[in-house]
Parts: structure tokens; sequence; C-alpha cells
């Protein structure tokens, strides 16, 4: 199978030649490290099936990924990654950056609201060109759109954590309406990049700490739950959820909104994949859930091959499976570490070699 094939054949919940590698996002330093910074060799160095499209975004003047330019901020203004090098200020959706890391939100009043809800600008999000190409000269890989956008999230973070949990109490109607324009924000700017050839979509919706997510169910359920329905419905490849933290007790109501696969599922939270394969793996795809947090961010490469080991063991049975870390390939995970566990999963991940 080719990479596309292999991928396709794991969302329709059947056992490829051997399970996927999938990588929301990997540090620029990786990049230039594998590569000398070009990311379709770093993926195909590293045996990457899914290809990953982002939509851009700005702070200020700033674009996201200036990390990644060969001239990028310098490491005091990349404090959160590669992605939001350089960000000072505050960005279309009402996030505050300080030295490329977000410290807070800017929403709180309808007007807020409305000067931070940006127009969907559909051809200066994406590079047509470099999805022309990718179509042309990489049609064996599949590709997905990712970006943290989630309608949910994305209002927590512009109202920031703390204001937030206060509106809930006293502003609910302005939460309500911030989840309803960035929903229909979200499905516009992903049917264009259904347009564009993407194979599936993920939507980053940040909603859990370690141990218990942000909200209460009933509230996930009346302010989550909708627009996710909504995402799906309005979209005609597959939506996936991102999510690190805690969510177990969301999963079900996003299996009811109709969401097919879940990526994350953070060990350290309290995320127990193999019993989330057994209770949603007929429902749900599942990416994940290396430990990127403690076992990649350090050298003994045996402790990396039994944690490939046991994602193995929980998720690939039957397929429905992508091995990834449970968050991002970040500035903190060890190079050989990242390494070993792709070339690894290349060894003992085919389905002739039950694990």
């Amino acid at each position: 199978m080719n990479p596309r094939e292999r991928v396709l054949t794991t969302i329709a919940h059947k056992e490829p030649d051997r399970v996927p590698l999938f990588f929301n996002a990997i540090e620029a330093k990786f990049v230039r490290a594998i590569s000398q910074g070009d990311m379709v060799k770093a993926w195909n160095q590293l045996g990457v099936d899914v290809f990953v499209i982002a939509r851009r975004s700005w702070c200020e003047d700033k674009p996201t990924g200036l990390g990644y330019s060969p001239d990028p901020p310098p490491p005091e203004e990349s404090l959160g990654g590669a992605i939001y090098a350089g960000w000072n200020g505050v960005d279309e959706f009402g996030r505050r950056w300080k030295h490329g890391r977000y410290v807070g939100g800017a929403v709180a009043t309808r007007d807020d609201l409305r000067k931070y809800s940006p127009e969907p600008k559909l051809n200066e999000r994406y590079s047509r060109p470099l999805m022309e190409d990718w179509k042309k000269n990489y049609s064996d890989h599949a590709v997905a759109l990712f970006s943290h956008s989630g309608p949910l999230g994305l209002t927590i973070e512009a109202f920031g954590l703390i204001d937030f949990c206060y509106a809930l109490f006293d502003k609910r109607a302005l939460i309500q309406e911030s989840a309803e324009l960035k929903t229909e924000w979200f499905i516009e700017t992903s049917k264009y990049a259904v347009q564009l050839g993407v194979d599936f979509v993920i939507m980053g919706d940040d909603m859990g700490f370690k141990g218990h997510g942000y909200v209460s169910p009933s509230d996930f359920k009346e302010l989550a739950f909708p627009y996710y329905r909504r995402i799906v419905d309005s979209i005609s490849v597959p939506v996936f959820w991102h999510s690190e933290g805690y969510i177990r007790d969301y999963i079900p109501m996003a299996v009811e909104a109709g969401i097919k696969g879940l990526h994350g599922m953070e060990p350290e939270a309290g995320m127990d994949m193999g019993e989330i394969k057994r209770e949603f793996g007929k429902d749900l795809v599942l990416l994940g859930n290396a430990d990127g947090n403690q076992i990649l961010c350090q050298s003994d490469l045996e402790l990396v091959r039994r944690e490939v080991d046991r994602c193995l063991k929980e998720g690939m049975k039957g397929g429905g499976y992508m091995l990834s870390i449970a968050g991002s390939a970040h500035e903190g995970i060890q190079l050989e570490a990242l390494i070993e566990m792709c070339r690894y999963l290349q060894q003992v991940g085919v389905y002739s070699k039950k694990i």
C-alpha cells in the first residue's frame, strides 16, 4: 500500500499493511536537523503517511509559521514554538501573545467579539500552489487540515480561561455567540480546504486539564456538542477532534455529534487509549497516544520502543489506528527518540506481526 491507501483503509476501520504514522505538528528544529528545513523531506524521511496543512492566521501583521522561515525570530521571541514565533500583541481572534506564547484573552464584551471575529480570507489562509504541488508530486500521501481553531477552545482562549469561567455564569449568551461565529468561520475555511483536496479535517479544540475537563459534561453538551454536530454535517470529509488533557467524559457526545476520529489521548492526563479503543473503537479512528511529555523527552531508546509497543498493543487491532504523539513534536522532545519511534514503527507496526 502507498501512504494514502494505508490511511484511507485505516479511516474505514480496516487493517492496512501497517499502522500509519501521523504528526499534527513538528517543531522547526527537527525539520532543520532532518532535512535542512524542508518539511516534505522531513516527513518522508520519518515515514509520515499524512501531510498536514494549516490555516494561516495573524497577530498584528505577523502570520503563523515564522519559526519555520529561513530567517526565524530569535528563541526569546519563540517561547511558544515555531508556529507562533514572533507574535506579540492581540491576534485576530482576541488572544493575547507575548514573546510567541499565549498569555490570555482580550474579549470581554460583544464589541470585542465583533472586533475579533475575522473574515475567512480563504485565499490568504491557504497556499493553493502548495496544495497543487502536493497533489501533483505526492498524490500517494493523504492530506489533512489541522489547526487549533475549534469553536469552544478558541472561545475559551479569546476570553481567557478565568474570565471564561466567570462568563459561564454572567455572559453565557456571549459565549454562545462566540461559538456560533467561530463555528461558521471553521466551516467556511474547512470547506475551502476540502476543495483544495484534503482527505480529512482535524478540529483542534483543547478541552482538558490533567485529570479533568475544562467544563462540566452538561456545559459541553450545551456549548460544544451542537457546534461539533453542525461542523460534521457541513463538511464532506471525515472530521476528527484533537484535544490535549482529560476529555474522557466528552467522548460519547463527540461520537453522537458524528466525530470520526480522536487525536491526542494524553497519557499523563489520565487518558487510557486501550479503554477508549474497547469502548469506542468501532466509532472512532484513534491517533495517539505516545508520551511526548516524558518518554520522548529522554534518550533511552529502549523506553521509546516499549512505548511504541504499548501504543500498538492498545490501538492497532482491527485497524482504525494511527501512531502519533499525544500532542505535537515539540521542542522538548529528543531528536534521537523521535527518529527511533518512527523507525521502530516501520519494524513492528505491520499487521502480519501482531503485538
